[in-house]
């Protein structure tokens, strides 16, 4: 008896949907259709998931036959709760949202110690320039720091993130409209106070001029401490507003070919040159549905292009701020009136800025044109 006719059977008897069945398991309705059709065959997690829906054995479910023996009180009992919740208001069964918090906290906090080092770095300068002299070999200290823990907690983020994609290669949406409305409005409030601050933390800075070396270092210390919160606040609203578009998180697949040396390619192409590289079976081949229909493969391709247009709009931004800032960074250098020790700060704020333009992009440019 082979697993497709097992899976069949057992979705038979406790009466689910392949819907259902998807939801229960973390994956797409497609994939428990490949399953069925045996055009592909689930990962070791997900036949573990399964075995624990179906109160069976791995290999009875996989080599045995399951279509001569009766389900079990307890699997039924199981199946008929999952049953309800399925076809229940969505619910997040995996962990999404704990997990997008996390991330979004720590890969946050990971920029924000890395800027801190820097200010820190500064400070300390600063005040070993002033104070001591023969210290100043220590100020580099609490910028190793700072990169240490931010690069930890940056990578730890990473990695996780990247394990649940794998454990979670889809997940059922469901954020209301409320909650959309809610975290955009959060999203805006911390926009709005970090750019605030920015602001507050570069005037403070530029009035400081002409007050001796230890004020104006005392001053760019605390500007760089108001942009390391102001990043974070920034970061960390960005990725909770991304979380709550649960569509972006299940392109999963079209995301992996746009970082391929494929897409690579074709970035330098034009949108005609972009339909005419991709045939009809290589867009069912990225979407993973050997037989999609012609309206599934028109809306694939026009994400395609959608993309290589957002690709060129985050190009053109970042390339437009970075003149900008190096033109300000040399002026800083170079005139006289303007002239200050911190004239790199420039390409930091630019820097940041570029982050800042590509996250609104990626936020509110959609990928899919009919959405």
């Amino acid at each position: 008896m082979s697993f497709r006719d097992n899976l069949q059977y057992l979705r038979a008897t406790h009466a689910m949907t392949q819907e259902q069945l998807a939801m229960m398991v973390g994956v797409s309705r497609q994939s428990v259709t490949k399953w069925e059709a045996e055009r592909a065959y689930p990962e070791m997690d997900k036949l573990l998931k399964l075995c624990q829906i179906f109160d069976c054995t791995l290999d009875e479910l996989v080599t045995g036959d399951l279509t001569r023996a009766e389900p079990s009180a307890a699997a039924q009992a199981a199946a008929a709760a999952m049953r309800e919740n399925a076809g229940g208001p969505p619910l997040d069964v995996c962990g999404y949202d704990e997990h997008m918090r996390a991330f979004a906290t720590k890969i946050a906090a990971g920029v924000f110690s890395i800027l801190l080092g820097v200010s820190l770095l500064i400070f300390v300068g600063t005040a070993a320039e002033r104070f001591n002299p023969n210290l100043e070999a220590l100020t580099l200290i609490p910028l190793f720091v700072g990169i240490g823990v931010g690069t930890a907690l940056v990578l730890t983020a990473s990695f996780q993130h990247a394990e649940f994609q794998r454990s979670h290669p889809y997940v059922q949406d469901f954020y209301t409209a409320d909650d959309r409305r809610a975290t955009q409005r959060s999203f805006v409030i911390n926009l709005v106070a970090g750019i605030f601050l920015i602001f507050v933390g570069i005037v403070g800075a530029s009035l400081t001029d002409g007050s001796g070396d230890f004020v104006e270092g005392i001053a760019s210390g605390f500007m760089m401490a108001l942009i390391a919160i102001a990043v974070w606040l920034i970061v960390h609203a960005s990725i909770l507003l991304s979380r709550v578009y649960v569509a972006n998180y299940n392109e999963a697949r079209e995301q992996a070919m746009a970082e391929s040396d494929t897409w690579k390619y074709l970035r330098e192409s034009d949108a005609a040159q972009l339909r005419g590289l991709y045939t009809d079976e290589q867009i069912c081949e990225l979407l993973g549905i050997p037989n999609a229909s012609d309206a599934e493969i028109a809306r694939a391709r026009a994400r395609l292009e959608r993309r290589h247009r957002k690709s060129q709009l985050t190009s053109g931004l970042c390339g437009i701020i970075m003149i900008i800032a190096t033109m300000v960074g040399v002026a800083l250098l170079l005139v006289p009136q303007w002239h200050t020790a911190y004239f790199w700060m420039a390409w930091v704020v630019g820097g940041l800025l570029c982050g800042v333009a590509s996250i609104f992009v990626s936020t509110f440019v959609k990928d899919d044109p009919t959405a």
